[in-house]
C-alpha cells in the first residue's frame, strides 16, 4: 500500500486507526471530532481570558474521545502547522474579521473560502483555528453548536479527501516528526 510505503513500509499501530489498513468514515469523523475539541482546548489554554464559555472548555463532552499517544501527536502535528501558518497576514486579517458577527455565518463563509480551491492539511488546520476563533471572539454560549457545525461539515466536505488519504496518519507523513 503506498502510505505504508512512504512510512516505510510500516503499518500504522491498529489502536488509532481501526481494524483493517485504512480507516473508515465514522473513525475518522470520531478521530476528527477528538482533534478539534482538543485543537480548540490547546489554543483556549493558550490564549485564555476572562470569558462565559471557560467551563464548557474545561468539561469532556461526555463522549467516548480517543486519549491515545496518537491522538495526542495529531493534534501535536496540528499545532505545528498551525505555527507555521499563523504569521499569515492574509489569516490573521480574516481572523479578525469574525468578531461581532453570527459564529455559525462566519464560519461557514470561513470554511467555503478556505476550501473553493480544494482541500489541504494546512486548510484543514485553519479550519479548526476558525472554530476556535468563533467560539473565542462569541458573546454566549456557541462551544457545541459551533463543533456540531464543524462536524457536520467535515463529514459533508472533509471526510472523504481524509479517508483518500489514507486517514489521519497522512497528516504525520504530511508534516514529518523532527524527533
Amino acid at each position: 500500500m503506498a502510505s505504508e510505503e512512504a512510512r516505510g513500509g510500516q503499518p500504522a499501530p491498529a489502536s488509532l486507526w481501526g481494524p483493517g489498513t485504512s480507516e473508515n468514515i465514522t473513525y475518522i469523523l470520531r478521530i476528527g471530532k477528538a482533534l478539534l475539541i482538543g485543537f480548540i482546548r490547546t489554543l483556549w489554554q493558550k490564549y485564555r481570558t476572562c470569558h462565559p464559555q471557560a467551563d464548557l472548555l474545561e468539561q469532556p463532552d461526555g463522549e467516548d474521545v480517543p486519549d491515545s499517544a496518537q491522538v495526542t501527536s495529531l493534534q501535536d502535528k496540528m499545532l505545528r502547522i498551525w505555527q507555521e501558518l499563523s504569521n499569515n497576514q492574509e489569516l490573521t486579517s480574516m481572523a479578525e474579521s469574525v468578531k461581532g458577527s453570527h459564529p455559525l455565518e462566519v464560519l461557514a463563509s470561513v470554511a467555503e473560502e478556505t476550501f473553493a480551491t480544494g482541500i489541504n492539511w494546512g486548510r484543514i488546520v485553519v479550519f479548526f483555528y476558525f472554530a476556535y476563533k468563533v467560539i473565542a471572539q462569541s458573546s454566549s454560549n456557541w462551544f457545541h453548536n459551533v463543533v456540531n457545525w464543524a462536524m457536520a461539515f467535515m463529514r459533508d466536505r472533509l471526510a472523504a479527501w481524509i479517508h483518500q488519504q489514507g486517514g489521519w496518519r497522512a497528516m504525520l507523513i504530511y508534516l514529518p516528526s523532527s524527533e
